[in-house]
């Protein structure tokens, strides 16, 4: 019968960086039924051998055989749940319970529930695990190895991958753990390969190998190199040998030749009927349904992210339609009337005298009437008698929009434009004139001030000239906008930016709650650890989109809901195609955030590219201005964004009701689809590269 080994590398080299070796030529050798202990200095290469043998990295030169089959490989099981392994890291989700954690990797492991909670009874005692309630989060240090320990162990893998396990345990705990690992390779086979920090207690393995260097100094029993050293000490032992490599070296700065392939008597290894049918188990499904399940437990155990994608969007929906588009109020502007100081708080408007015989008017204080139909609630007018005077403390305060004047012969200019307009003089014109001086630099006030003004005079002066027997349409200016084909004469600013608003704010918190998903997930260990177990970064990355997707959901439904329930946002088109793009832009704003997340490598990297990017967005998409007002390269740069087009085409549906067959609004559908299908192309092809 062939010699049956679970684990074989030979000529193993591995760098980083500017060629420095990790490993270099390593040979190891560890037998089925066996515990092999990978002795070692931090930065030895323990960590980086034992990614390797699990699948997680590749070699960069050499080979290496698991459980008779090549890491990686159809058919091989490696990665799959044949292997159970500790990380060095506790590599747990801080939202997990103790009976999810194990719930978790079962699941993955093709384990059914009722198979997990017997596995959990059995090891609850055996490592004295935490109340299986209690969240990783709230744990010690020590309770955390212990569930991942637990983790390893719990499907009863034929490999068993455990590195630094017993790192902060106590004494006793230790023992027990090795009593119960010499137990199973004995009576079940299993085979143990373990490193530790603690290199007297390794004199318990069947097998030791000391890694120094990148280079494997000896492999050997326990006894047999006490026995060569003439020691009682595995660190003597270790040190000897430590101290020969650095002569060997400097004697003659030569590696050995470890080169050459595997024997085939090597690769001999049984998998019985049960193996096989733990292989088959564990299927895409179940893998899928425990990544959903901690995706889950991560989003509804976490306070800050609940809060940030359900409750945000509501905050901003009612502060967007409370804050964007009501006429400003409370408007401080100072009125100097030189006419009359007798108005009687607005109660006197003056008088009109019509003539009939002579078809003449005469005017009296027209400036009252003027002035009491200002509405106090936007323009608060504060009166003063002298202009110089006004204007002096308005440049001295700006406290008001800007000064209102009526000068002494307001009336009796007003009552000459409309007997002698051909003969008046330049002083009678500029006496019938509301001179106003605006002193404020918001653009939109001035807008509106000046509109409101304007309009106050038109219909004013409309109910004058009709007393005077003339027709209203006199006063009006020489030009009349009509009804327009699609909206309102005068659309709310709320209106306009609406659409816009609404898809870069999906967008955007689609986006940051994306942005950190698998850096939080590779930052954890948690990422390497399902590899490990079978996993592929496609099932991740599909998970993680159906997470994020079914947040979508409630965020389109509930913005929406406030939007058109609460505060009637007009939409003069199907709301289906508002539900549609609303979706869309999301699922693009995930998909965007999970790029930022494979590309970067930590939090704060992610952080900058998503703000970094979200100015841009926002100053281009034409939600601040229209993009007609932008230079010609810009303007054809916005239109390559997620946002731009699809807006466009969002306010043709919203505000002209435009049918989707129209090319002004399938063209947004097109553009947020190419977005979609790019980044998910980007996403896989980065996620693979990376594995």
């Amino acid at each position: 019968m062939a010699l049956q080994n679970a684990v074989i590398v030979r000529n193993a080299k591995k760098t980083y960086g500017d060629q420095v070796y990790i490993l270099n030529g390593v040979n190891v050798t560890v037998p089925k039924g066996c515990i092999y202990s990978l002795l070692g200095a931090s930065g030895c290469g323990k960590t980086t051998l034992l990614s390797c043998v699990v699948g997680v990295r590749k070699l960069d030169y050499g080979e290496i055989w698991v459980l008779g089959g090549q890491p990686g490989t159809k058919n091989s099981g490696i990665p799959g749940p044949r292997i159970g392994y500790m990380p060095q890291d506790v590599s747990l989700v801080g939202e997990f319970s103790v009976i999810d954690a194990l719930i978790f990797f079962g699941t993955i492991s093709g384990m059914e529930k009722f198979e997990i909670e017997e596995r959990y009874i059995e090891l609850k005692d055996l490592l004295q695990l935490p109340p299986r309630d209690r969240l990783v989060k709230n744990m010690s240090g020590g309770q955390q190895r212990r569930i991942s320990f637990a983790a390893a162990l719990l499907q009863k893998p034929e490999l068993l991958i455990l590195d630094e396990p017993t790192v902060g345990l106590d004494p006793v705990l230790r023992d027990n753990i090795w009593n119960h690992l010499v137990q199973i390779t004995k009576q079940e086979g299993v085979t143990v390969i373990i490193t530790t920090h603690y290199i007297e207690e390794a004199k318990q393995s069947d097998k030791i190998g000391l890694l120094r260097n990148g280079q494997l100094l000896a492999e050997s029993s326990p006894n047999e190199l006490l026995e060569r050293f003439q020691t009682d000490s595995l660190e003597e032992a270790f040190l000897a040998l430590s101290q020969q490599q650095t002569e060997d070296l400097q004697g003659n700065n030569m590696i050995p030749d470890t080169s050459g392939g595997i024997n085939p008597i090597y690769n001999s290894y049984n998998v019985d009927n049960k193996q096989k049918q733990r292989i088959f188990q564990s299927n895409w499904k179940m893998r899928i349904t425990a990544l959903l399940y901690k995706n889950a437990l991560q989003f509804l155990r976490h306070p800050g992210g609940f809060l940030f994608s359900i409750v945000l969007p509501v905050l901003e929906m009612m502060l967007f339609f409370h804050s964007i588009g009501p006429d400003p109020k409370s408007l401080e502007i100072y009125v100097v009337n030189e006419e009359t100081d007798a108005c009687n708080s607005q109660k006197y408007l003056g008088n009109i005298t019509y003539y009939d015989e002579e078809r003449t008017c005469k005017f009296i204080d027209l400036s009252c009437r003027f002035i009491a139909n200002m509405d106090e609630d936007i323009l608060k007018m504060k009166f003063y008698d002298n202009y110089e005077k006004a204007k002096e403390i308005l440049e001295d305060n700006h406290d008001a929009v800007g000064i209102l004047y009526f000068q002494r012969n307001f009336s009796f200019g007003m009552e000459q434009k409309l007997e002698n307009m051909l003969t008046m003089s330049d002083d009678v014109i500029s006496a019938s004139i509301i001179d106003v001086e605006l002193d404020i630099p918001d653009r939109e006030i001035i807008l509106f001030v000046k509109q409101y003004l304007y309009k106050i005079y038109v219909k004013e002066f409309e109910k004058i000239v009709e007393k005077c027997g003339i027709n209203k349409k006199y006063a009006n200016t020489p030009i009349k906008f009509e009804d327009p084909i699609y909206g309102k004469v005068e659309m709310d600013y709320s209106e306009y930016v609406t659409p816009v608003f609404l898809l870069t704010m999906l967008f955007v918190l689609a986006t940051s709650v994306s942005s950190s998903a698998i850096i939080t997930d590779r930052h954890s260990g948690i990422w390497d650890r399902v590899l490990v177990q079978g996993v592929t970064t496609a099932e991740i990355l599909i998970t993680h989109l159906i997470t994020q997707a079914v947040i979508i959901i409630f965020q389109v439904a509930i913005s929406l809901y406030i939007g058109f329930e609460q505060y009637d946002m007009y939409c003069e088109g199907s709301k289906i195609g508002v539900i549609a793009m609303g979706m869309l832009e999301g699922i693009c704003g995930m998909l965007y955030g999970l790029f930022i997340s494979v590309s970067c490598t930590s939090h704060s990297l992610a952080n900058y590219a998503s703000t970094g990017t979200f100015y841009p967005l926002l100053l281009l998409c034409g939600l601040l201005w229209p993009i007609e007002g932008m230079p010609k390269v810009l303007r054809w740069f916005s239109l390559t964004m997620p946002i731009t087009v699809p807006g466009k085409s969002l306010r043709e549906i919203m505000q002209k009701g435009t049918d989707f067959d129209e090319p002004e609004v399938f063209s947004g559908f097109l553009v947020v689809i190419v977005w979609i299908l790019a980044l998910t192309s980007i996403c896989l092809f980065q996620l693979r590269y990376k594995s």
